[in-house]
């Protein structure tokens, strides 16, 4: 910690007492040398002070869009003279919006799904998004033991999930594509992901909803069946960074700079596909063999969709956000009359081109 950011209350008062308190004995010549003196100190703690990056701490889960901060932290792609950031690592998306609420993280990479809940369960901690990581277009999927042929063969019969709303939303939107009635909460089974892989061979569960990297590992493991996946809820499911509205007020320098990060890696993947893979493989604990389903079925917004969906003035995103906010309460997840997260477009504005 820079000890001139705690000074000035002890250090300047009793400087200028001192002034104060010679002005008799020392005269005006003397006094003017100790103001000098005093100005040279603020200075010295103003630029002490103004050289301190804020602290921020950035809860995530595994998942390839989250990934590329874990790597930009890992290679060095942070600028530490605005940023001292801490990466939290979490299993699931319930442990990061656990840590979000709790006050132990400042921002979030997360689903708009589990951005909706967070102000559902924790109002006062609703978050501000913005940045759009990506779309999930396939990578979000329910996947079900072979011989299980569609949706109505579920009806009634338990399935594997997370404790995350995104599987609970992703599961009920699921069912109502079919014309379906939401699983009853008797089907429900909130088993940890080590688990799935020996209760679908069981048949203790039918089907799990599941994304990359676990998708790929329970495939390599028994035969599955691909009931339905995000490519069937266009523009639905997405990845975003949000963060607390207030880091966002007193530091909007450090949370664009978190988001360059990101960007910087991604610049590099451009260059360097095949290293920068790798490293995102070994980060999320994946086979060489299972490596390329992390780019399938993930789209990066560009720079002219960002602004499309976080610019509150064009209202794009607020609509899907009430969307998700009413399947949410239907299915018991949040109250009603829950606030929504807010976005805004200030810092896209200042980031150059996106990939």
């Amino acid at each position: 910690m820079n000890l001139l950011c705690v000074w000035p209350h002890s250090v300047v008062v009793h400087a200028w007492r001192g002034i104060e308190s010679n002005r008799s004995l020392r005269g005006r010549w003397d006094r003017l040398g100790g103001i000098a003196v005093l100005g040279s100190l603020l200075l010295t703690v103003a630029t002490g002070c103004q050289h301190q990056p804020p602290r921020l701490v950035l809860a995530i889960s595994p998942w390839p869009g989250y990934a590329y901060f874990a790597l930009a932290q890992s290679r060095q792609h942070y600028d530490s003279r605005r940023l001292n950031l801490e990466v939290r690592s979490f299993p699931d998306l319930a442990g990061t919006v656990h840590s979000y609420i709790s006050g132990g993280a400042q921002a979030i990479a997360t689903t708009t799904i589990d951005a909706v809940t967070i102000c559902g369960v924790a109002p006062e901690r609703c978050p501000v998004i913005v940045y759009v990581i990506n779309e999930s277009l396939g990578g979000d999927q329910l996947l079900a033991r072979q011989g299980v042929k569609d949706l109505k063969e579920l009806i009634g019969q338990p399935i594997a999930l997370d404790r995350s709303s995104l599987s609970r939303y992703f599961l009920a939107r699921a069912f109502e594509s079919e014309g379906l009635p939401s699983p009853d909460p008797s089907q429900l089974r909130f088993l940890p992901a080590a688990s799935w892989e020996a209760a679908l061979r069981q048949g203790k569960v039918q089907a799990v909803v599941t994304h990359p990297p676990g998708s790929e590992q329970l495939r390599r493991s028994q035969p599955l069946e691909t009931l339905f996946t995000s490519r069937q809820l266009p523009y639905e499911i997405l990845d975003v960074l949000a963060v607390d509205p207030e880091l966002l007020r007193l530091h909007p320098d450090a949370v664009l700079a978190l988001v360059q990060g990101w960007k910087a890696v991604r610049e590099e993947e451009s260059q360097r596909p095949a290293a920068v893979r790798q490293a995102m493989a070994e980060h999320l604990g994946l086979v060489s063999g299972a490596k390329a389903a992390l780019w399938e079925g993930l789209r990066y917004p560009g720079s002219q969709e960002q602004y499309e969906l976080l610019d509150p003035a064009q209202n794009n995103l607020p609509p899907q956000l009430e969307k998700i906010r009413s399947v949410l309460y239907s299915n018991g997840v949040i109250p009603a009359g829950s606030p929504l997260p807010t976005t805004t477009d200030s810092i896209i504005r200042r980031l150059g081109p996106t990939k």
